[in-house]
Formats: structure tokens, C-alpha cells, sequence
């Protein structure tokens, strides 16, 4: 037999499908699926089921969104040996809550504000995206909506203005669109409803941007860089007995990159196994080398932290050195953003973490200042690992007259995954925003060099396509933009303008809401006080 309470279970199983479908179809949007197309419509589903009931119901079924979303896009960390249960319940629980606010916001914000949700929505998911990129050692903008259209050159031109968070705003917006239009079937082609009337003309005006910017005169300056794969395995990369034979692997595909005369050879993050500033074991080779081609080779060093502060022990810097055809370093630059939990304990000393968390890999300590390297007359920045997912800091390095970035990566500890595809995905945009050449120099791949509009122009492949745990050279021509965009200039004004907003707004409602609730409450204790001046018999 049937019933109101049958009725109400089976809507609440609808509206956690529906949930779950759209993080399903945010996953599909990614790499490696890369359906990018499904990121215009992956909300639309939640948006759906949320319309129903209050903010609290929004919330919790958002969370499944926020949950199917980052365990399914994050799949790729398994790989890391260290990685446990706990560590995947907290991290998806964690980035699942942004997911689960914004709905939550959505729905309170809208009913109480009179603000268009098509204005709304936009802006509380971008303010969201922009809490996440910047949370302390909490930080992860990975993986925002935006970075689903990397392969969409005409889109992805308006991070030079809003940087990645303009192009996440149009497609929530879309979604908006979209969900409201189904909302108000039937409807015709010459009655097409307002709000998405508003998000095709939105993306109209970014595809005409898009168009007039590719249609500028490419640059004609450039600077050849060799990018060197060595294919060294995670499992040796670091044994004693093994740093002759990874030498040797490196010096060999160098002559072979030499022979095409670049203007600056680069090896991955730590591809000399040990401090090659300080090692002169290490050091002799690599110095040689560039010694002996005539061409600066810029590699990836483990280098002992104790030669800068006596108290850093035996932690170590991620780096990378400069040694120049005449034999000396010209140049280091120490990683400044450590992975937390991989290469250092965050707020150690402070809280102290689950052992099953705090399980670090490493012990190392992060650099403080960006470093230009100087090639000729050309500033190279290099950024090292993850370092690219962080427009603010790749931006510090472009606004110090880097106008080629090389971004050093070993991802050796991700297998034949996702990571390397989502790394190289996040990079296009760094390229976009900031007009400049990113080449990306990886020990297992994925090689690859982005022109300065964030198109893939070089991928090193080697046989059956591959283009990872292959070695290899890759060899580009970076063309050299001296165009200063206003991202460079302004960096994220678009998004704080937008976090600006939305905070004000959920401050002015909530103000709203305590007087209202100061006025009843005021006026029930003037109606109970009679009652309590009554005589007493």
C-alpha cells in the first residue's frame, strides 16, 4: 500500500539521484574524460532536486554532489602508497562542503535578498571556488568548473581578465539558465525565458573575446627550450646505488636535446638525486654537461636546507639550479608551496594529527621569494610540482619579468592516471591569464609546451601515443608575449569583487533576520507582561 510517506521517500530518492548525477557529470567533464561540453549542464540535476524544501535539505543533498564529485575526480590518489581510508574520507568530506554551502546559500540568500538567482548563483560558487584556492595549507584549487573548457581556446581567453573564475562564473550561470528554463516548460524558440536569454548572450560575448583576442598577430619572438623526460622510476629515483645510472640516462638525452641547439635545456623536479649544489659528486656531471654542450641547464635538486639556516638540520629544499656552459650556478629557485602532509606537517607543534594523517613523506622547508632566471634577455620563472595550480603565485613569477615558465614535475607517484591530464589542464590556464609560454618538464609526463593563449602546441609521445612513463626530449619553440594582460596587472579583482559582495549580502540578511526576530521577541514580552501583573488571589 501506498501513502504520503511512501510518496516522500521516493521524491527523496529522485532528488539523491539527481544529486549524484550531477557530480557523475562533473567528474565526466574532467580529465581523463574530458566531456567538457557536460560542465554546461552537470548542475542542472541538483538545481532540480534542491527547489524543494528548505536550505537544510539543499545542503545535505548537495553534499552528495560534493562527495560523488572530488572522490570521483580525485580517483588518481589511491596511487600514493601512503594514502589511506581516512585521508580520502577527510578530504572528500572536506571539499564537499563548498558544494554543500553553495546550495545552502542559494536557497537562504535567494529567499531572503530578492537578489536574481541567475546573479546569485554565479557569484557565490566563484566566491566559494576563490575560499578554497586561498584556505591556508587547506588551499586546493583544483579542479574548479572552469578548468573543464582547458581544450576551448575561444573560452578560456577571459582569464586574461577575470583569470579562471570568470569562465566558472558563465558556466554556473549557463546552468541557471537552464535549470530555470525546465522549470517553466513548455516554453518556445520565440519565447526563449529570460534567464537563459541572459546566459547565451553571456557566452556569446566571451566566444566574440575569445575571437577578436586569437585574431591578434601572434608573437614572433622566441625562445627554443628542450624539455628532458628521463622515465626515472619512484622506486629507484632515490637509491644510492641507482644515481649513476640516472646520471648517465639524463646526460645522454641532454647531447640528444643539444643537438637542435635550444637556448636552455630543463630536467624535472629532483632529477639529480641528491644536492647538486652542495654534493660535488653531483654536481661535477651536471657541470660538465653544460660545459660541454654550451647550453645552461636548468635541474631539479634536492638541496640540504642547512647550508642556509644551521637549524634546519637535515631538511631538505625542493629546488631547482641554473648552471650556466661556463660552469657556474647562475641561479636557484626554492619551492615556496610544500604540499601539506607530503612534504611537511602543517601547524606542527600546534595540533598534533592522526598518525594515519600526519604520516609525511618528507621534511622539507618551503622557499620564500620567486626566482627569474635570466636566458639572454629572457626572463624564465619555475615553478616546481603543484606549484602551477596556484595562479596567484605563478603570477608573482610573470609580474617579475618572467615571460617563459617552465614548470618542473615529478609525477612519477600518480601511475597511468588522471593527474598528469588534470596538471596539464590546470597549466592552460596559467598561460591564458598571464600571456606567457608554460612548458611542462615532467620525469614520467606529460611533456608539453602552451603557447601563451593556453593551447597544447608540442606533447612529447613515444610509441602507441603515449605520453606517459616514456623517455624522451621534447624540443619547442616558446614564443615570447610581452603583452602584460590585466589578470597580470590586477591579479583575482574579479573574484574578490564577488567575495566582497557575497559577504556583504549574507551580512546585511543576517542583520535583517536578528531584528526581526528582535522585534517578536519584543513584542511577546510585551504581550506576556499583563499576565504577570495580575493579582495574586
Amino acid at each position: 500500500m501506498g501513502g504520503p510517506h511512501c510518496g516522500i521517500h521516493v521524491r527523496l530518492l529522485i532528488d539523491v539521484t539527481l544529486a549524484g548525477l550531477s557530480g557523475l557529470l562533473l567528474v565526466a567533464s574532467f580529465p581523463t574524460f574530458d566531456v567538457h561540453w557536460l560542465a554546461w549542464i552537470a548542475l542542472v540535476p541538483l538545481l532540480l532536486a534542491i527547489e524543494r524544501g528548505g536550505p537544510g535539505r539543499a545542503f545535505l543533498l548537495a553534499n552528495v554532489t560534493g562527495l560523488v564529485f572530488f572522490v570521483g575526480v580525485f580517483e588518481w590518489i589511491w596511487q600514493v602508497s601512503a594514502y589511506n581510508a581516512l585521508d580520502e574520507a577527510a578530504l572528500g568530506l572536506y571539499l564537499a562542503q563548498y558544494v554543500s554551502i553553495w546550495a545552502l546559500g542559494l536557497r537562504w540568500l535567494h529567499g531572503r535578498s530578492g537578489v536574481p538567482a541567475m546573479l546569485l548563483g554565479p557569484a557565490l560558487w566563484v566566491g566559494l571556488e576563490y575560499v578554497r584556492s586561498h584556505a591556508g595549507f587547506l588551499s586546493l584549487p583544483w579542479m574548479l568548473v572552469g578548468h573543464s573548457q582547458y581544450r576551448q581556446p575561444l573560452l578560456i581567453q577571459l582569464s586574461s581578465i577575470t583569470g579562471v573564475y570568470g569562465l566558472s562564473f558563465v558556466i554556473v550561470l549557463v546552468n541557471l539558465g537552464l535549470a530555470d528554463a525546465l522549470r517553466h516548460r513548455p516554453w518556445s524558440w520565440r519565447a526563449i525565458p529570460g534567464p537563459l536569454s541572459v546566459a547565451v548572450g553571456a557566452v556569446a560575448i566571451v566566444v566574440a573575446h575569445g575571437y577578436v583576442v586569437l585574431s591578434a598577430e601572434p608573437a614572433t619572438e622566441t625562445m627554443t627550450i628542450a624539455a628532458v623526460q628521463g622515465n626515472v622510476p619512484q622506486n629507484v629515483k632515490w637509491d644510492a646505488a641507482h644515481r649513476e645510472t640516472t646520471l648517465s640516462r639524463y646526460a645522454a638525452l641532454t647531447r640528444e636535446a643539444a643537438r637542435q641547439r635550444p637556448a636552455l635545456i630543463a630536467w624535472p623536479e629532483t632529477a639529480v638525486p641528491g644536492d647538486v649544489e652542495h654534493d660535488p659528486r653531483l654536481f661535477k656531471p651536471v657541470r660538465d654537461l653544460a660545459m660541454e654542450t654550451g647550453i645552461p641547464l636548468l635541474v631539479g635538486s634536492a638541496e640540504h636546507a642547512k647550508f642556509t639556516k644551521r637549524e634546519f638540520g637535515s631538511r631538505t629544499y625542493n629546488s631547482m639550479v641554473l648552471v650556466t656552459p661556463d660552469g657556474r650556478i647562475a641561479g636557484v629557485y626554492r619551492k615556496i608551496r610544500l604540499v601539506p602532509f607530503g612534504e611537511y606537517v602543517p601547524l606542527k607543534g600546534i595540533i598534533t594529527w592522526p598518525a594515519a594523517i600526519a604520516a609525511s613523506m618528507g621534511d622539507s622547508v618551503g622557499g620564500d621569494t620567486p626566482t627569474v632566471f635570466q636566458v639572454g634577455d629572457i626572463g624564465v620563472g619555475s615553478t616546481i610540482c603543484w606549484e602551477n595550480i596556484f595562479a596567484d603565485l605563478f603570477r608573482r613569477f610573470v609580474v617579475k619579468g618572467a615571460r617563459v615558465v617552465i614548470n618542473a614535475t615529478n609525477e612519477a607517484w600518480f601511475q597511468d592516471s588522471s593527474a598528469p591530464r588534470q596538471f596539464l589542464a590546470i597549466s592552460v590556464f596559467r598561460a591564458a591569464e598571464n600571456r606567457v609560454a608554460v612548458l611542462r618538464v615532467a620525469n614520467t609526463g606529460i611533456s608539453a609546451a602552451i603557447d601563451p593563449y593556453g593551447r597544447i602546441v608540442r606533447r612529447l609521445r613515444g610509441p602507441e601515443d603515449r605520453d606517459v612513463f616514456i623517455a624522451g626530449v621534447l624540443v619547442a619553440p616558446m614564443p615570447v608575449s610581452r603583452v602584460t594582460t590585466f589578470y597580470t596587472a590586477f591579479g583575482d579583482v574579479f573574484a574578490l569583487t564577488l567575495v566582497a559582495g557575497c559577504g556583504l549580502l549574507v551580512i546585511g540578511v543576517a542583520i535583517r533576520a536578528m531584528a526581526r526576530w528582535a522585534r517578536r521577541a519584543s513584542r511577546a514580552h510585551e504581550r506576556a507582561i499583563p499576565a504577570d501583573n495580575l493579582p495574586v488571589a
